[in-house]
C-alpha cells in the first residue's frame, strides 16, 4: 500500500492548534493531569513563538470551569463554550475557515481532554472535513489510561497522526536555521514528562 508522506507534514502558516476543554474542574479527575498540563504549556508557548493560530473550547464552563490559568491563550480564538462532544461547532468551524491569514489550514494540531470523548469526536469531525489531524498523545488524557490509549488507537485507525509535543515542534520548525529555532529549543530543553504512553518491557 502506497504511503503519502506529504500528509504527515506540518507547515507553518497552514496549521492551527485546537485546545480542547482543559478546564479547572478536570484537574483532580484526569490521569496524569499535571504532566499533561506541563507538556501542553511547553507546546503552546512554542507554537505561539511560531505564530501558529489557536482555537480554544470549553465544555459547559458553567459547570466545569474555565480553561486552566497555566495556559497562555492570549491571542487565541475563544474560548468557545460548547455542550456537544466535538470542537467542530458552527462557531469554531466558521473561525477555522479564515484562521490562517484569511485561509483555512491544511493541518490541525489537537490537544486536550478527554481523549476518548471530546478529543476523539473532534478528530472524527475534522477528518470528515478533510483536515490532516496531528493528535499530540503526551498532551491528551482521560480519566483512565485504558480510555486514553484505546482512543488514540481509534484515532490512528481513522487516519490521524498520533504524535508527541516535541515531534510536532520540530516538524513546524523544519530547519535549524529557522529564526525561532533557538527560542523554541530553550523550551524543548525542559524534558517532556512521561505519561505512560509506552510500556517498557523488562528483559
Amino acid at each position: 500500500m502506497a504511503i503519502n508522506a506529504a500528509k504527515a507534514v506540518i507547515k507553518q502558516g497552514k496549521t492551527a492548534l485546537f485546545i480542547c476543554d482543559v478546564q479547572e474542574k478536570f484537574a483532580k479527575a484526569i490521569y496524569e493531569f499535571d504532566k499533561i498540563v506541563q507538556n501542553s504549556t511547553k507546546l503552546i508557548n512554542a507554537l505561539k513563538l511560531l505564530n501558529v493560530p489557536m482555537l480554544v473550547s470549553e465544555q459547559n464552563p458553567n459547570s466545569l470551569g474555565k480553561t486552566i490559568p497555566e495556559f497562555d491563550i492570549s491571542g487565541a480564538k475563544g474560548p468557545f463554550a460548547k455542550t456537544q462532544f466535538s470542537m467542530c461547532t458552527p462557531e469554531i468551524s466558521k473561525e477555522l475557515e479564515t484562521i490562517c491569514s484569511g485561509e483555512k489550514p491544511d493541518s490541525i494540531i489537537l490537544i486536550g481532554i478527554e481523549t476518548h470523548v471530546c478529543v476523539e469526536n473532534t478528530a472524527i469531525d475534522l477528518r470528515q472535513s478533510g483536515y490532516e489531524v496531528h493528535t499530540v498523545a503526551d498532551c491528551c488524557s482521560s480519566r483512565t489510561q485504558e480510555d486514553r490509549l484505546l482512543a488514540l488507537e481509534r484515532m490512528r485507525d481513522i487516519g490521524c497522526h498520533i504524535t508527541t509535543s516535541e515531534n510536532v515542534l520540530f516538524k513546524v520548525l523544519r530547519d535549524a536555521n529557522h529564526e525561532q529555532f533557538k527560542n523554541v529549543l530553550a523550551l524543548i530543553k525542559t524534558p517532556t514528562l512521561y505519561t505512560g504512553l509506552v510500556s517498557i518491557s523488562k528483559v
